[in-house]
């Protein structure tokens, strides 16, 4: 998409993301899984946005390193965080901008979250294996890089194109654009968020590759699939999941 860059989506979205995708999947059970996978160490989540994940896993009692490219999201995130300290629970948050194309990763670390397709916000393969490389190298004995992504199978079947309503009421509404390039493997699109207050575009872009792809970048890091379920909750993954939870370790 022309002129998308790395802090496009976290500018355009932060002042709708609880809102849109708060409970898009459960965040305690992602830190549950997160936790108990880790080894000591702090946890580096990558796109940490409003810190949806990263507080209930610092409330777990894990050190939390946040990443994320666009100021306007760890500005939510330290609006949540310093909430959490008024209510005196445990959850602190280390925040840190940076794109992920260039993110340097000092170790050791207990473990690294890729959440909800964070990894795919990286716009090609060469791009995503490298921060495979630069995680890999940072992770402790026994670390994991933990990964949830969609599949991407059926995506190459699906229309090339489509405009729909995605939200409506009396006094919003938001139009939803996509396109997809099954050969490139992207999908992008554009939420035209309409209200009596004007027009507001929330662009999104997405480089997916499939479990298989993945698995071979993560072999090329010097990494193995450890694990691999269908959702947070630990349902068994098989030819029919649209997305996936998947474990790396060396």
């Amino acid at each position: 998409m022309d002129g998308f860059r790395p802090d496009t989506y976290g500018e355009a979205f932060a002042d709708v993301y609880a809102q849109w995708y708060g409970s898009i999947t459960d965040a305690e059970a992602t830190a549950a899984f997160v936790d108990t996978r880790s080894v000591e160490g702090p946890i580096l989540e990558l796109g940490v946005g409003d810190g949806r994940l990263a507080l209930p896993l610092a409330d777990r009692g894990r050190i939390v390193v946040g990443v994320d490219a666009s100021r306007s999201m760890l500005d939510q995130l330290a609006t949540r965080d310093e909430a959490a300290t008024r209510a005196s629970t445990t959850g602190r948050v280390i925040a840190l901008m940076a794109d992920l194309a260039r993110l340097p990763v000092v170790g050791p670390i207990g473990g690294a979250l890729c959440a909800f397709n964070t990894l795919f916000n990286l716009p090609s393969a060469d791009q995503q294996q490298g921060l495979f490389d630069r995680l890999a190298s940072a992770l402790a004995p026994g670390a994991p890089i933990v990964v949830e992504a969609i599949t991407g199978h059926g995506l190459a079947e699906s229309l090339d194109q489509s405009v729909g309503i995605s939200q409506m009421s009396v006094d919003r509404l938001v139009l939803s654009a996509t396109r997809v390039d099954a050969a490139a493997q992207t999908i992008e699109g554009q939420h035209v968020d309409i209200t009596e207050h004007g027009i507001r575009l929330r662009p999104w872009q997405l480089r997916w590759t499939t479990p298989e792809q993945l698995d071979a970048m993560a072999k090329r890091a010097g990494l193995r699939l450890d694990e691999r379920i269908a959702d947070w909750h630990g349902e068994p993954f098989d030819d029919e999941s649209d997305r996936h939870i998947s474990v790396y370790r060396r």
